[in-house]
């Protein structure tokens, strides 16, 4: 069957809405970092369409496609078990957490170190799909230096420049002695950011400056996923089929993670009866912490009347993304903060997938995507509704939908390994002319051969685990000299939803890892920062409160891989 011709304006039986006879009925704003494919705002607005005739086309065209993918709700519970199963499979085990928390641990007394002890500040924070409890044992640590309390960024972009190259000359003499690898700081990006990567654990770790905003976001997402267990559920399936099918990556002109987050939040929004808030509802009073805590509670079972399993949520969500295929371009934007399909337009036209932040109305999560790579995105949902139609009819198995969606299950792919990236870059002529003095610097301090980063635990010996203790810096479970935006320490949240999928066990993966034997005798590196021995870095009240989250966290070890 052709899904992209039942997606399209054609398929329906409403003859299309007029365009706008008046251009004040488009929402147009000026923010330059707003993305969009159009010459110029008065392009834009002859195509886009107000927003009750895109929401009246989007819901019925998604209604029609869902009516063509002859859903058999005696199918379900299969796909809901296999969907379940798989998520399983992704969450992280309590040793993931244990060591992205040791982790901001220690690059926090490094910020001590390098820059002092002011009030409790500065203090490093993790923020992105960590504190979102969104994470696989692969993803990268996203890690904010704070040098205050307050809400708002009022850090100017020369002192991050600053902070940024102070904390690359450490982390490059602690690269020399072997304990990360792939540092490169990036100054010329709009957020000027390093990266680097712990031997030990093979996690990368995104390092920036008063990321304020990523914060803000971050504790948002998480309280949310509070209300209900749907939305974290939907969430990692939905990253992890995007990631698997290539069109995750906001550097390669496709999906950002936040995009998708979104996304999925939209549909809980647009189900019937819906299954969260409308995002206007939790920020009426502000977005900081406490007033977005005291607002979520007043939701508490607010979806509980929608009896959806995550299987007809799963299909649900494909089929309208992809029913919308043809609307994006005159001015559709999926806004959580109104729980409505609107019309939008941004500086430079519309665009090609429109996603309004919640935080920031003016900006588009989903700027970041090509029109040539939104080809792509939409080719991948129709692949996903053709298998879900089979499995639904009857002529594909579980097992095989499972691949086709979600790749191949390799539990050797568990642990995160050593593996150079490239940064989130600036690429005009000045941030290409810096890229390549950073390389040229690199290759004069002799770093190790390329075969030797990349090695794994079972063809190469990884270097010793050794991270940064401060004499007279004690650590604490929390960072904060006001009440945090959210807890420092991130403990799993659970499976939730009931699920009761039972995985074969496995023995733990070999490999070294972040938690090691008892402190040692305390070394001193090139850069004068004292170094623990092969040093256990968690304190040990974290330690005894981890063997509790040992009985809540996953017993998987199994992480997707990419089918060949």
């Amino acid at each position: 069957m052709e899904w992209r011709a039942m997606a399209t304006p054609a398929a329906a039986s409403p003859p299309p809405p007029p365009p706008f006879s008046d251009a004040s009925d488009a929402t147009s704003y000026s923010d330059t970092d707003s993305g969009g494919s159009g010459d110029s705002e008065e392009e834009a607005s002859s195509m886009v369409w107000d927003s009750q005739d895109l929401r009246g086309r989007a819901e019925h065209n998604e209604e029609q496609l869902l009516a063509a993918m002859s859903v058999d709700p005696g199918r379900f519970p299969a796909l809901n078990d296999l969907l379940l199963e798989v998520y399983a499979v992704l969450r992280p085990k309590p040793t993931d957490y244990e060591q992205r928390n040791a982790l901001v641990d220690v690059f926090s007394k490094m910020a001590t170190r390098i820059f002092g002890n002011d009030n409790g500040f500065p203090v490093v924070q993790a923020f992105g799909s960590f504190t979102m409890d969104l994470f696989t044992p692969k993803s990268d640590l996203d890690l904010s230096v704070n040098f205050s309390a307050e809400i708002e960024d009022q850090c100017p972009r020369k002192k991050k420049m600053k902070v940024v190259r102070k904390f690359a000359k450490v982390l490059y003499s602690l690269q020399r002695d072997g304990i990360y690898c792939g540092v490169l700081p990036v100054v010329s990006a709009k957020v000027p950011i390093v990266n680097v990567i712990d031997r030990g654990t093979g996690i990368e770790c995104d390092v920036t400056v008063e990321n304020k905003d990523g914060m803000t976001r971050s504790m948002i997402i998480k309280l949310i996923s509070s209300l209900d267990e749907r939305f974290q559920i939907l969430s990692y399936l939905v990253k992890t089929w995007a990631k698997i099918h290539d069109v995750n990556s906001p550097t390669a002109q496709t999906m950002s993670s936040m995009s998708i987050i979104s996304l999925v939040a939209f549909h809980l929004q647009t189900r019937h009866p819906p299954i969260l808030p409308a995002f206007s509802a939790l920020l009426k009073d502000g977005s900081d912490f406490a007033s977005v805590e005291k607002n979520i509670s007043l939701f508490k079972g607010f979806g509980s009347a929608n009896k959806e399993s995550v299987a007809e949520l799963f299909v649900t969500l494909m089929s309208k993304l992809l029913s919308v295929e043809s609307l994006w371009e005159h001015g559709l934007c999926a806004s959580n903060f109104e729980a409505s399909w609107i019309s939008k337009t941004w500086k430079k036209g519309v665009g090609n997938l429109s996603v309004e932040d919640f935080l920031d109305r003016s900006q588009n999560f989903a700027r970041a995507v090509g029109k040539t790579q939104m080809q792509k995105i939409c080719t991948c949902l129709v692949v996903c509704a053709s298998n879900l139609t089979d499995f639904m009819k009857g002529h594909m198995d579980a097992s095989n939908l499972k691949t086709r969606l979600f790749g191949r299950l390799n539990p050797d792919d568990l642990v995160s390994r050593p593996r150079p990236r490239r940064g989130k870059r600036n690429l005009s002529p000045e941030g290409r002319h810096g890229i390549q003095q950073e390389r040229t610097k690199r290759a004069a301090r002799h770093e190790a051969p390329a075969h030797q980063v990349n090695a794994t635990p079972s063809t190469a010996r990884v270097a010793t685990v050794r991270h940064c203790r401060f004499p007279g810096i004690q650590s604490s479970g929390a960072q904060f000299a006001c009440k945090p935006w959210w807890p420092f320490r991130i403990v799993p949240s659970g499976f939730g939803y009931g699920i009761s999928v039972r995985l074969p066990p496995r023995a733990p993966h070999p490999g070294p890892g972040i938690l090691g034997r008892a402190p040692g005798d305390l070394i001193t590196s090139n850069s004068g920062i004292q170094l623990p021995n092969q040093g256990s870095l968690l304190p040990r009240p974290l330690r005894e409160r981890s063997d509790g989250m040992r009985r809540t966290g996953s017993g998987g070890d199994e992480q997707l891989h990419p089918a060949p």
